[in-house]
């Protein structure tokens, strides 16, 4: 017999005598405790009543109530059950027995004092006694039964675990059959391997076996096994073989990440240990994932033509560039750029040789800016570059710097041409303490030095406040706005990439203001998200599409699908699902009509609230679209964990789709993604033929844009509706739609 094996059985016959104990004491003492406390607890219940009913008797006659023991006899006989021996005497207060009723009781005798009163004052007791006998009695023949049930308890307690170890030895051996199983039929590489150290000291691993994904996908060979893996795979394993060590020391996992020199692949290693010494490895070749991620990063947090930050990156800097100034006692000077006399020359030379100068610019200002400051494209012509400096005049020399380096001539279309910078200056703290604030005062400020021409900065400055001041004006306009019934809802159809017809249309506000006229929505939807209005502005336009919605189904319309943009502050602060379900039960129109539109940037915050959100949307069975895809910087991350159900491409990418190859890529790289995901394709932004017939050539679903149709208003939509319904379906080809839209 084994040590193992005696340990087993001490432990065994230890814990089989613990719960035979148990079972023989624990019963009996419990049945005794509650027959004890109930009989105490009918003794005081019965033994106050009766006190009681002397004392009454004592109040009616106090003088010779010592006397009628006849009286007395017969109430200290009154009992709840006659069949139980008890024995009540009532004492005086010199402890002489007055009255006594019952049978003499068999030892030992429990008894209980219960105080008589006679206005206040005690002037006897009454005595109540039973026998424990009884329970005694009874205490000890489930004493008796315990024992043989313990008894019983600890000759099985004690032989069956012997027998379970032969069945445990079988299940194992039966385990092991099935790991050897799903060990070599594994895809990812799983290695084995015993820790140990050179003659040197250093940490390292024997390889003691390996899979055959591990041979055929990772190049380990069987003559491997018993090598130390420092020495395989070309090295693979050097630099991480003393982190893998310490983890099966700390009896921890640990993740990294290795590449192979001479191949370049990459592996993803996850290391466990197994105990005994032994650690496994698991490997998986995530090479192509990789570079599929990069790619994917790219297009998330670089602008796609200069490869500098785009915006989202840079406010996202700028937030770490404020902590660090705030700690250092340092100033954050936000430098804005726009680039004078570009727009003459993307419009003279095309699209292309204005594209040639933005690269050309990033990277005169990539060489111009300090390794520690961030330069970022926000788009168009505007840069943005974000510089901590000590001195007040430091910030000048920045902006005088980047202005030289972008105003020497550059060579496009075998020409030379000469672009100038305006550029705008807020500081941290002075001007503002968050990125978006010094982003606004800087743009602020690079308008003012535009008006004072070419090459100039300027600082922003209270003297700048006079557009703060107009901004006022228009927020006190715009939350008059609503109650005075100014804003009216325009349509946008969206049409079928096949057919050509009209599937849904895009609910868009309008404000006609009485002072300023028809106000575009460019210029006060961004001030509703600041100031918050957009929250009751943005119910109205949803309860209004509804019920236009319902109002043409009554009226015999071709149905169509109405989409309404959700703004970052409606989904985030705003009980959304709550508003869409309203909106929908008072206007009675089916779900399924309804599309809400949401732009990346207010899905990408708090992903893991997000993702309740869009779920509960989408349990309300209305459609869920991700509006401008592809300019925010992390959509493409999350996509797959959102219940979305349309994409549509930003119209940024499809401007410059016919001239851009980038462009192009960009749009193919979507819709392949979105058709991988089998999400549906909407282009918006479509202002030519020759974008159309890409489009259409790349599968989209839909398109929008002018050069099918402009916003419409709601009677020009209902004729364009009904004529369409009048005329049928058109013709069968794509491309003779296409022609009849030109």
């Amino acid at each position: 017999m084994t040590q193992e094996s005696q340990n087993i059985r001490r432990r065994t016959t230890f814990i089989a005598l613990i719960v035979s104990a148990m079972l023989t004491v624990v019963p009996p003492a419990i049945y005794f405790v509650m027959s004890f406390s109930h009989m105490r607890g009918v003794i005081e219940a019965e033994g106050e009543i009766n006190a009681r009913v002397v004392g009454a008797l004592v109040v009616e006659n106090p003088r010779m109530w010592e006397f009628e023991e006849l009286r007395l006899k017969e109430l200290l006989g009154r009992r709840s059950k006659p069949d139980v021996k008890e024995v009540r005497r009532l004492f005086n207060l010199k402890h002489e027995v007055i009255a006594e009723s019952g049978e003499p009781l068999q030892r030992p005798v429990f008894s209980l004092s219960f105080p008589v009163h006679d206005a206040g004052h005690e002037v006897a007791f009454l005595e109540v006694s039973r026998s424990l006998f009884p329970i005694l009695l009874r205490t000890l023949l489930f004493l008796l039964g315990g024992a043989l049930v313990g008894g019983y308890a600890f000759f099985r307690l004690r032989t069956v675990p012997l027998r379970a170890l032969d069945e445990a030895y079988k299940v194992l051996k039966q385990s092991e059959e099935k790991y050897r199983a799903v060990y070599e039929s594994l895809n990812e590489g799983l290695a084995l391997y015993r820790a140990s150290r050179r003659e040197d000291g250093s940490a390292d691993l024997v390889l003691t076996d390996v899979n055959p994904a591990a041979i055929t996908v990772f190049g380990f060979r069987r003559d491997d096994i018993g090598s130390w893996i420092t020495e395989l795979l070309d090295g693979l394993f050097v630099e991480s073989a003393e982190l893998i060590f310490s983890a099966l020391q700390a009896r921890g996992e640990v993740t990294l990440e290795l590449e192979q020199n001479t191949t370049g692949r990459i592996f993803a290693l996850t290391a466990f240990p197994m105990g005994y010494g032994m650690v496994a490895t698991l490997l998986e070749d995530v090479t192509e994932k990789k570079r599929t991620a990069e790619q994917l990063e790219r297009l998330a947090y670089y602008d796609s033509l200069t490869g500098l930050l785009n915006r989202s990156m840079l406010l996202d800097r700028m937030e770490q560039t404020i902590g660090m100034a705030h700690r250092e006692g340092l100033k954050v000077a936000t430098l804005f750029m726009d680039l004078n006399g570009f727009k003459v020359i993307n419009d003279t030379l095309g699209h292309k040789a204005g594209d040639q100068i933005l690269i050309e610019v990033a990277k005169r200002l990539q060489k111009s800016v300090r390794k520690r400051d961030t330069l970022a494209r926000l788009g168009g012509d505007e840069f943005v570059v974000v510089a901590t400096f000590e001195k007040d005049d430091n910030a000048s020399s920045i902006a005088k710097n980047l202005i030289g380096c972008i105003t020497p001539a550059y060579e496009v279309c075998d020409r030379e041409v000469y672009v100038g910078a305006s550029v705008g200056i807020s500081v941290f703290p002075d001007d503002g303490d968050v990125p978006e604030t010094l982003l606004k005062n800087a743009d602020i400020a690079m308008y003012n030095a535009k008006s004072k021409g070419s090459g100039d900065f300027c600082f922003y400055s209270a003297q700048l406040n006079e557009r703060l001041h107009e901004r006022m004006q228009l927020e006190f306009r715009l939350r008059r706005a609503l109650d005075r019934e100014e804003f009216f809802l325009e349509y946008q159809p969206i049409l079928d990439g096949k057919t050509g017809r009209i599937n849904a249309v895009e609910a868009l506000l309008r404000w006609n203001d009485p002072e300023k006229g028809r106000v575009m929505p460019d210029s006060f939807i961004p001030l509703a998200e600041e100031t918050g209005v957009i929250l009751p502005l943005g119910e109205w336009v949803l309860r209004t599409a509804c019920a236009k919605v319902r109002q043409w189904q009554d009226a015999g319309v071709m149905p169509v699908r109405m989409a309404v943009n959700i703004s970052g502050k409606q989904f985030t602060q705003g009980d959304l699902s709550k508003t869409v379900e309203e909106a929908l039960q008072q206007s009675g129109v089916h779900p399924s009509w309804l599309e809400l539109e949401l732009t990346e940037t207010c899905l990408i915050h708090n992903v893991e609230d997000t993702v309740k959100k869009l779920f509960r949307l989408k349990g309300l069975n209305v459609s869920l679209a991700i509006d401008d895809f592809g300019t925010g910087y992390s959509s493409l991350q999350y996509l797959k964990n959102f219940p979305i159900d349309h994409l549509k491409i930003d119209r940024g990418f499809i401007n410059k789709l016919c001239d851009l190859p980038d462009d192009r890529a960009i749009v193919d790289a979507i819709i392949g993604i979105a058709k991988a995901m089998d999400l549906h394709v909407i282009a918006e932004g479509v202002e030519t033929r020759q974008q159309a017939e890409y489009l259409a050539g790349r599968g989209c679903d839909e398109f929008q844009g002018y050069y099918f149709y402009r916003p419409l208003s709601e009677e020009k939509l209902l004729e364009v509706l009904s004529s369409e319904a009048a005329a049928g379906a058109p013709p069968g080809e794509e491309a003779s739609w296409l022609e009849l839209q030109a």
